[in-house]
């Protein structure tokens, strides 16, 4: 689903922010750490993300915005330490708009109208933005479907020539995930099977070349129900990790002839992030509750991670990486979305609280009702989490997560739902600001443009 621009104010600032508020939402139940040790590292959060997305900036309209820049009477915002912090200089507050005035702006517009890219008649289980206006899709009959702007002054995709889709290899059940390196020339996905295919996109021809790394040989018995759920590169792009079904990571490299691998994880490795800032960082989240840091520096010489994050009650099933990387979230089975800082990791006794509520769950998130508790219990003793979202909900596969762009100052976690929503929580206030409908069961998979204000959904059922 595609959303274009439409006007709709969402306001530069919120005055009702309470920042030190246990409850950020209670129309949502999203919750705020009422941990005093953690307590300032939420504050300091949600003072980041007033700053990077403008909201510490008076609310002026666009009108007067554009004429008070024009005759040079800009006023200097009030509060400096926390621009100072944020390395905003005050030299870039001259003349053109800062980046917390243009967020401001952006975050005015929301994506809230509806354009269907295509109906298929299959389960499409990911989706990405890839340089030159394109967007690729992965589906459960074996296709990638590739798409492309055809002009920007009317966002409408529309399937790339010569082929309309790519049949890839040794799909299995379906492709579950789908990765693009940094410069996004090159993708790469995993099925429920023991190997990784990737191939070269600079162009697109008739024919994909698919290379592949090879996993683990494994006896048929156990082959047939191996998977890698999630892959990604790292930010140079030397390593794709995958995080696999038996509670491996798994790290592939064309520079070395050999895969490494190493236990991670008492379950299935649903998700694995890379950093944005350092090559060597990565994390895993697992159906044990527990989401670890990994440096790849330490692989081999120890299998223990950096640190552990622990509060979810049920199995993790995306990370994502906030833009400064000093956050990460992750969404769980528990119905809930947590924001963690790297600074502030869990302690081994709640690692063994977190242990122990996934073990006592008694339900199948695939076909099974979700447990009335979920939706009103607190925090597990230990929660190290700063923000809690709850509002949406998670079934039947693993639905995804992520923070908004660098161009609304990272102020939104947006995420799939069960019911064929998107929904859009606000980290100021813990409050569900859009919600986007359209599809008519899960979305699985979403993405907001890095550049544009639009935002692709894909559900599990016909169309995106």
């Amino acid at each position: 689903m595609g959303a274009n621009n439409a006007a709709m104010n969402m306001g530069g600032r919120n005055d009702n922010v309470d920042m030190h508020h246990e409850r950020l939402a209670r129309g949502t139940g999203s919750f705020i750490s009422n941990d005093p040790y953690l307590i300032e590292s939420a504050l300091n959060l949600r003072q980041t993300t007033a700053a990077l997305s403008g909201a510490i900036f008076p609310e002026f309209s666009v009108q007067d915005m554009l004429r008070t820049r024009e005759i040079g009477k800009r006023g200097r915002p009030r509060n400096h330490r926390i621009l100072t912090e944020q390395n905003v200089s005050h030299s870039s507050l001259r003349g053109a708009f800062s980046p917390g005035e243009k967020a401001s702006i952006i975050n005015r517009y929301l994506p809230n109208q509806r354009a269907v890219i295509e109906t298929v008649n299959t389960k499409t289980f990911c989706c990405l933005y890839l340089p030159g206006n394109r967007i690729v899709t992965a589906s459960q009959d074996d296709k990638l479907r590739f798409y492309v702007q055809q002009n920007q002054l009317q966002p409408r995709y529309t399937l790339v020539r010569p082929t309309n889709h790519y049949s890839v290899p040794d799909i299995g059940w379906s492709i579950l995930d789908l990765t693009v390196n940094s410069v996004g020339n090159q993708i790469a996905y995993s099925t429920w099977s023991d190997s990784i295919h990737y191939t070269a996109i600079d162009t697109l021809a008739d024919h994909l070349h698919w290379n592949t790394f090879f996993g683990a040989e494994m006896p048929p018995s156990r082959s047939s129900r191996f998977a890698y759920f999630s892959l990604r590169y790292n930010m140079d792009d030397r390593y794709l990790i995958a995080g696999g079904s038996d509670g491996f990571i798994y790290m592939f490299s064309r520079a070395q002839p050999c895969f490494q691998m190493f236990p991670a994880h008492q379950d299935d490795v649903n998700a694995v992030c890379c950093s944005k800032t350092s090559p060597h960082i990565f994390y895993s989240g697992s159906d044990d509750g527990l989401c670890k840091v990994w440096d790849t520096r330490l692989v081999g010489s120890t299998n223990l991670p950096v640190g552990i994050f622990a509060g979810h009650r049920d199995g993790i099933t995306y990370i994502d990486s906030h833009g400064n990387d000093r956050y990460i979230l992750t969404n769980s089975k528990d119905q809930t979305i947590k924001i963690w800082d790297l600074r502030r990791f869990s302690s081994s006794d709640a690692e063994k609280v977190t242990l122990s509520a996934v073990r006592r769950q008694r339900w199948d998130y695939r076909y099974q009702q979700i447990p009335s508790m979920f939706q009103s219990v607190g925090p597990l003793q230990g929660d190290g989490s700063l923000l809690t979202f709850r509002g949406h909900s998670v079934q039947h596969t693993l639905i995804r997560a992520k923070f908004s762009p660098e161009r609304t100052g990272f102020r939104y976690v947006y995420t799939g739902s069960t019911e064929g929503n998107l929904y859009i929580y606000d980290i100021l206030t813990g409050e569900i600001v859009r919600t986007l409908g359209g599809h008519r069961s899960v979305v699985r998979d979403c993405c907001w443009h890095p550049d544009e204000n639009e935002i692709i959904t894909v559900s599990v059922i016909l169309n995106l």
